[in-house]
């Protein structure tokens, strides 16, 4: 008990000493490890949520990245393992009828790098040995490479836009024999055309997009998705080195389908000689606004040649035209494109109108033959004759009198057609209109075609003008397929440009056939108007496209706008007496107002020519043929004019000509010619003109022309370079010339050429012997040779004929007994 107050006694002690503050003080320190342990246990839930948000957070992240967005990231991470390259298909051909290739397609490569991967990672080259190889391969100043694999930090530099095959493959060789990393090889096609201004409306181009060639224009457009062909595709881990393929890896691929070949009807030698003869006119006639030409099998249809004028390079479209300066040209206006596309890629064949005029006459006989309203010996009179107030006339203006039907075609009478129409009546004549084609597009194989302008409701003078080819349009393509009506014995057929599709074997996937659209007049009244037509060419306007040896039928044409322009046109079916083409020639708008449709005619004479001829066709000379190959006129003196000039004056006096100058243009003055001024030359004869007064003319050789007949002398001549002179007449072979013929000689061994040298003539070469191996015939001999009396081109040549005799049978007991 002591001892419990003594113990409760000191407590109070210190109680009262200590006082209440200090008990306060004890009882904070009693409580101070509570509230640190509040504190602690506030952190620590802080960092708990924040960890729970973070873990959220990057769950979510996870799922966004391997659930939402897993096809677009799993791309990506291919992307960086695997590469999907694209095969790109090789374009089709263009080709002609008879498989010479029109249109093809090549390659040119891109070069690039990305500089910080241009090393090898397998071979010990340093860089400068690189860029050295890359030079050399690429055709490249070292300096130029040197610089591009110096910049680290460039992502692609291309080192060449245009590199070739060859470039490319030497670099391909050298990248892939070092494990050269960070060289990017890029292909591009290119379209080429082996002639590239033939037939340039027709084939039309290609433009480059999206890593694909696109047609444009023509063939290139309308069958652009069989050139095209099919893309493929190759998917493959890659590297950035080697071949980029890395080993083990599998591709999967799709090859691609190369586009498929387009064989046309179109012939390429009818094409350039229709291109050329039209050319000709439109400088010789000084004709202002372009012109036609196509050339037809009237039986299947098929366009053998079309051509426009002006034309265009394909390879470069957007080139300035013929008579443009280029330095003032610029492709990138719009006003540009407008004109090229108005006046230069324009196929007038297929799109432009023209009021046909006299050609339209062919019809209107077809009509009143086929209705038995006329009958060619009825008499007429073609004297101005009015129809609701417009008088019809002559070009004579006051008529010829009284005339056949006939003699009304052969001189091209407006109010005989105009009655003939007028008995058919508006409904009876405007079937007939139809049923040749012109009343809607001949539905041909080609982009952009036109349709003629006809009244929707004619009135009889709507039918009387349309009777003789005016107050109403059509176009060139359906002219040409309505006159195949009457070679063919009366049908008519859809005009066709492409032959067949084949696959890169050549194999014929489709091919076009003859589609006969409707039978239009009989067998019978295509023949008669065919005669008709024959009797335009020998008696009447058409005489300027007579043939010798091949019969020409065909029908003239002068029609005149509102503003005074003419526009000249020729429709002709040869040979008649057994056809073979329809020719089509327009001529718009010639400077000169005077000119007649006697321009068209010719031109169509010229291409029926050398056609016919191409194709093999025998000619049948009659006595009026051999009168006139036999004929001859004075070379006109042509000195001092200008060359453009000159080839009018030379043209309208039935003469070629040749520059024997290459760099001579239209405004070159010609100062010397051969064969000279007065030189009796037959028609078709070259001149050949020089812009000096002492040229050095080219030697050719003489030909042998012994043995053959007139046509093929021409021939021979005119491949040789020379002309000739018939002595006499020109029936059976020829059977001596002067100057004699080139000819070889072997060399002796003392190096003197063995015989006697030909008498020297005008116009020859010094006899000096020329060693060749080869001579003009191209007949090649082991031993060296001597070419002796060559002649300057254009040098005259003198033949003679002589009939060819029958031989007789041996009489009997002439010949040996057995």
């Amino acid at each position: 008990m002591v001892r419990r107050e003594s113990d409760h006694a000191g407590m109070n002690k210190r109680s009262r000493r200590d006082g209440p503050h200090q008990i306060d003080r004890q009882r904070q320190a009693a409580n101070k490890p509570s509230r640190r342990n509040k504190r602690r246990r506030g952190g620590v839930l802080f960092l708990a949520i924040a960890l729970f948000a973070f873990a959220a957070l990057l769950i979510y992240q996870l799922y966004q990245i391997q659930v939402v967005a897993y096809a677009e990231n799993a791309q990506k991470a291919a992307n960086q393992h695997y590469r999907m390259i694209t095969e790109q298909p090789v374009r089709g051909k263009i080709l002609d009828r008879n498989g010479v290739e029109l249109a093809g397609t090549t390659f040119v490569y891109r070069i690039g790098v990305t500089p910080k991967d241009v090393r090898s990672i397998s071979h010990n080259i340093s860089l400068q040995e690189i860029a050295e190889a890359m030079a050399t391969s690429l055709d490249l100043p070292l300096a130029d490479v040197n610089t591009a694999l110096a910049d680290k930090d460039a992502i692609y530099i291309q080192l060449k836009k245009d590199a070739t095959k060859s470039e490319t493959d030497a670099l391909k060789d050298f990248r892939g024999k070092y494990n050269i990393g960070g060289i990017r090889i890029d292909s591009e096609p290119r379209r080429f055309y082996t002639n590239s201004r033939l037939a340039s409306q027709v084939i039309g181009y290609t433009n480059y997009d999206d890593q694909n060639l696109v047609g444009q224009l023509g063939i290139e457009l309308s069958y652009n998705e069989i050139l095209t062909g099919q893309p493929g595709y190759t998917y493959v881990e890659t590297d950035n080195y080697s071949k980029g393929v890395l080993p083990f890896s599998v591709p999967t691929s799709l090859r691609a389908k190369n586009g498929q070949n387009v064989v046309l009807n179109l012939d390429s030698t009818v094409q350039k000689i229709i291109q050329e003869e039209l050319e000709n006119a439109i400088k010789v006639y000084d004709i202002t606004a372009g012109g036609t030409a196509i050339v037809m099998n009237p039986y299947t249809g098929a366009v053998l040649g079309m051509a426009s004028y002006p034309t265009f390079d394909c390879q470069a479209p957007a080139a300035a035209p013929d008579g443009v300066d280029p330095t003032t040209w610029d492709a990138s206006e719009k006003e540009t494109i407008d004109f090229l596309s108005r006046e230069i890629w324009r196929n007038r064949a297929i799109s432009d109108t023209y009021e046909p005029g006299s050609t339209f006459k062919s019809i209107t006989a077809a009509v009143a033959l086929e209705e038995g309203l006329s009958r060619e010996s009825e008499l007429f009179n073609d004297s101005p004759m009015k129809v609701n107030g417009w008088t019809i006339s002559c070009s004579t203006k006051v008529g010829h009198g009284i005339e056949t039907f006939e003699v009304g075609f052969y001189r091209s009478c407006n109010p005989v057609f105009a009655q003939l129409s007028q008995r058919a009546g508006v409904k009876r004549f405007y079937s007939y209109v139809r049923s040749f084609g012109f009343m809607g597009p001949t539905g041909i194989d080609l982009p952009g075609e036109g349709t003629g302008i006809l009244h929707a409701n004619p009135t009889e003078l709507d039918m009387v003008t349309l009777s003789y080819g005016e107050s109403s349009t059509v176009t060139p393509i359906q002219m040409a397929a309505s006159y195949s009506v009457f070679a063919n014995g009366g049908n008519l057929v859809r005009p066709s440009v492409v032959k067949a599709i084949t696959d890169e074997q050549g194999n014929v996937i489709r091919e076009s056939s003859t589609e006969t659209i409707r039978k239009v007049i009989s067998e019978n009244t295509a023949a008669r108007v065919l005669d008709l037509m024959e009797g335009v060419v020998l008696y009447g306007t058409g005489s300027a496209a007579y043939v010798e040896g091949y019969s020409v039928a065909g029908k003239t044409s002068t029609s005149t706008d509102d503003n005074g322009d003419h526009t000249l046109s020729f429709a002709a079916i040869a040979p008649s007496d057994n056809p073979e083409i329809v020719v089509l020639v327009v001529l718009n708008k010639p400077d000169d107002k005077k000119l007649t449709s006697k321009a068209a005619a010719k031109t169509v004479g010229l291409i029926v020519n050398r056609t016919l001829e191409y194709m093999g066709i025998v000619r049948n000379y009659s006595s009026t043929d051999i009168s006139k190959l036999s004929a001859t006129t004075k070379v006109p003196d042509i000195t001092g004019l200008k060359l453009s000039e000159a080839r009018k004056l030379l043209s309208d006096k039935g003469f070629l000509f040749e520059a024997g100058d290459p760099a001579m243009s239209d405004t070159s003055t010609v100062k010397s010619q051969y064969p000279a001024a007065e030189t009796e030359l037959h028609k078709k004869s070259v001149i050949v003109l020089y812009p000096v007064s002492k040229p050095e003319p080219v030697q050719v050789a003489v030909p042998d022309f012994t043995g053959k007949n007139i046509h093929e002398a021409m021939q021979s001549a005119a491949a040789s370079g020379v002309n000739i002179l018939i002595d006499g007449e020109c029936l059976g072979i020829v059977v001596s010339q002067d100057p004699a013929p080139t000819f070889k000689q072997p060399v002796n061994p003392l190096g003197e050429a063995d015989g006697t040298a030909q008498p020297k003539v005008t116009g020859a070469a010094e006899p000096t012997p020329t060693p060749m191996t080869k001579d003009p015939v191209g007949e090649t001999d082991q031993q060296p040779s001597l070419v002796i009396g060559k002649v300057d081109r254009g040098s005259v040549v003198t033949i003679r004929f002589a009939p060819v005799e029958e031989e007789l049978p041996d009489q009997p007991g002439s010949g040996e007994r057995n």
